[in-house]
């Protein structure tokens, strides 16, 4: 007799909506090494509801942002969590800059985000007189969500589903066993091993070690992560009137991120934000300087030019963990289940960054899909 059908791994914002999703029909453990649920990127990140415009058409990133954003709206709906529905322009400065706009228009049409609208400055310029740009792509379903309320809320329904927490759990061992796994975990230096018949890796920063810990070849399979950092900046609060709608640069190239971007949070402070910084170590760094005001002023500067040095103050900083390398080509989510890698019933999530806060209830949904034929009906 195995103790849980499901233990999942990580209580980040994605395991916390699997756990809520899965303890509807299964018992459900939820291993996490911090003391409480989102204590890595989930509570470090912009706090945006993305509409989809960017990923890859067939992505799962492009499939479950669209799919999640409407998901999201209702269960903060449906929940009393907070958000607002602000939508965001992505502002173009010259003819090239246009050009890259309709093809993010193209690209968004094609992963049925069909809301768009092209503006002129002249038209922009009426609803944010104090931001620059030739031209401006409107997305009006992109939003913000207090992401500590929607952790909160997933966490709630998953203990009314019983579904059963431990905190303080490093998971440091995973057996596969003549049906199901043994998870062994260390609590305060002492090891505590469960059984289950199956397990989500939803580890965040640590999804590949996880994986690795469980007998994958981490570089055979293309699975190691990269540690990237992004630092915010806090506009001066005497300012935060400049701007009324979120706003984008055009995304780099590469699409390694989507540019330092102005959010509003739901107290309408405005911060900048984040910069691409891979980092050489895996090492959870959240300290951010002042010698990258300089930086994030002339980047913020282009689309916001009554922007002065001194309105910027550090605020925080979160990791990303990528699949994408530096300068390497889009990464997709890593959604499935490992069976072909003799681990059936062994679902990893590696590489969920941006857009998983957005995706995070579709994540748990596409998950419960991928147990699916495992269960009786």
């Amino acid at each position: 007799m195995l103790d849980y059908d499901v233990i999942i791994i990580g209580a980040g914002v994605v395991g916390l909506a699997c756990a809520a999703k899965l303890s509807e029909r299964h018992s459900v453990l939820v291993l996490e090494r911090h003391s409480s649920f989102g204590q890595e990127t989930s509570s470090r990140n912009s706090e945006v509801i993305h509409a989809g415009i960017y990923y890859l058409p067939g992505s799962l990133k492009a499939k479950l942002c669209v799919a999640g954003k409407e998901m999201l709206y209702d269960w903060c709906q449906n929940h009393n969590v907070n958000f607002k529905r602000l939508g965001k322009f992505i502002v173009a400065h010259d003819e090239n800059e246009i050009r890259k706009l309709e093809k993010l228009a193209q690209n968004a049409l094609k992963n049925g985000v069909n809301d768009l609208e092209m503006m002129n400055s002249e038209h922009f310029k009426e609803i944010e007189a104090n931001v620059f740009a030739v031209a401006a792509l409107w997305s009006p379903s992109t939003g913000i969500v207090d992401s500590h309320g929607l952790m909160k809320s997933l966490y709630n329904e998953a203990i009314k589903n019983s579904c059963d927490f431990a905190f303080h759990h490093e998971v440091m061992q995973i057996k596969k066993l003549a049906e199901g796994y043994a998870v062994v975990a260390n609590c305060t230096g002492d090891s505590f091993e469960v059984s289950t018949k199956f397990v989500v890796n939803a580890a965040g920063l640590d999804a590949d070690t996880i994986a690795a810990r469980a007998g994958i070849d981490i570089q055979k399979s293309d699975y190691s992560l990269h540690y990237c950092k992004g630092h915010y900046f806090r506009l001066n609060h005497s300012k935060s009137g400049l701007i009324k709608h979120l706003i984008y640069p055009v995304p780099p190239e590469k699409h390694e991120g989507v540019g330092i971007h102005a959010t509003i949070d739901l107290d309408g402070a405005v911060k900048f934000g984040p910069d691409i910084h891979y980092l050489d170590e895996r090492k959870c760094d959240y300290n951010v300087t002042d010698e990258l005001i300089e930086k994030f002023y002339k980047s913020v500067a282009r689309y916001l030019p009554s922007l002065q040095l001194s309105d910027l103050s550090p605020d925080q900083s979160g990791i990303r963990p990528k699949l994408q390398p530096i300068g390497g080509d889009f990464r997709d989510f890593v959604i499935c289940d490992e069976k072909d890698k003799n681990l059936p019933g062994f679902i990893n999530l590696i590489g969920i960054e941006s857009p998983g806060l957005t995706a995070c209830l579709a994540i748990g949904k596409y998950v419960e899909k991928l147990l699916s034929p495992y269960s009786p009906e």
